[in-house]
């Protein structure tokens, strides 16, 4: 243990009701106390700290943990140690994977967006379908046409058009709003623990984001990594829940048909060298397209879009609408 490790352990024994305490893990930080593990988070950003404490006092509840915390034996929510502030919360251990817990996940997923809502942290009024355009004329320019990877490149660029295009149209009417759902950027799987049946989730950290583009990738993860049927039993319990608006399912929505995939070949045929193996890439870039155009498919048939047939419609390689989606096979 060095010296700083020491004074910490020492300010933390002073400033809280723990007889016994050593350190567990460095990172994160974790100590073991005669009440079990807790986790200490050390701020160096105080406005950010401030923000973390409002922000998880608007989302406690009776039915879920939110990032239960420690207040000192004065009754504050943090201690000072020279420059920075340092929390305690709880740390259970056992993990909460969103398979089997897709209720739990569902009911806090429901109560995150009615109740984590805030003015918008980033301005994202840009085009997605200009950016598409520009980002082909600048490839073309920069004469990419004898990579291998231009050949996908320019068979996907109509689909990626038709995609963009509806993602555009989903966020028009909701530019500019003045209040918008918020979730911490780190939100993943990891983020929750499991605790007396229900579910311990933690802040963490990290700024607050675009919930409908956390939620978007946090469902996308979760499918490349355990296949999408845990993710589609939580969409159904989504709907059933009533929690996911018009407004929620179009931006969430829009976030799988904005084809950042397609943006990131193009950007690796840009900085391909020549005689590069770009077989990983495009195993990458196909996996990814399939598996965003799949989710896109379900969560259709659960959230059909208004004067839409259950199940809509996605766009093949050629930019047409067809009833299934351009998927390849890898």
């Amino acid at each position: 243990m060095n010296n700083e490790q020491a004074m910490l352990l020492s300010a933390v024994q002073a400033n809280y009701y723990f007889g016994h305490l050593r350190i567990a893990n460095e990172q994160p930080l974790l100590i073991e106390t005669e009440r079990g593990f807790k986790k200490i988070r050390i701020w160096e950003d105080e406005a950010l700290l401030k923000l973390h404490l409002q922000w998880r006092e608007r989302l406690v509840n009776d039915r879920y943990f939110i990032d239960r915390m420690y207040v000192t034996r004065s009754g504050f929510p943090s201690i000072r140690i020279g420059h920075y502030s340092v929390t305690c919360h709880d740390a259970p251990r056992e993990q909460a994977s969103l398979a089997e817990n897709e209720e739990l996940w569902a009911g806090l997923i429901t109560h995150l967006v009615q109740v984590s809502r805030s003015e918008p942290v980033d301005d994202r009024h840009f085009s997605s379908s200009a950016r598409v355009h520009t980002v082909f004329e600048q490839a073309k320019n920069m004469n990419l046409q004898g990579l291998d990877l231009w050949k996908m490149i320019d068979a996907c660029f109509s689909s990626a058009c038709g995609r963009a295009e509806q993602a555009d149209r989903l966020r028009d009417p909701y530019r500019f709003q003045s209040k918008t759902f918020l979730l911490p950027d780190g939100f993943s799987p990891g983020t929750c623990t499991r605790l007396f049946d229900t579910l311990f989730f933690e802040l963490g950290q990290s700024r607050p984001a675009d919930g409908c583009r956390i939620l978007a990738r946090f469902f996308l993860n979760e499918a490349l990594a355990n296949g999408e049927q845990s993710v589609h039993k939580l969409f159904q319990l989504l709907k059933s829940g009533g929690s996911f608006d018009q407004k929620i399912a179009d931006l969430v929505l829009a976030e799988w048909l904005e084809p950042d995939e397609w943006i990131w070949l193009v950007n690796a045929g840009i900085q391909a060298h020549e005689g590069q193996n770009d077989d990983m890439t495009l195993k990458t870039f196909k996996q990814l397209w399939d598996k965003k155009i799949l989710l896109i498919h379900i969560f259709r048939t659960i959230f059909p879009q208004p004067g839409e047939t259950v199940g809509g419609t996605d766009f093949g390689s050629n930019g047409e609408q067809s009833d299934q989606s351009n998927t390849f096979s890898l």
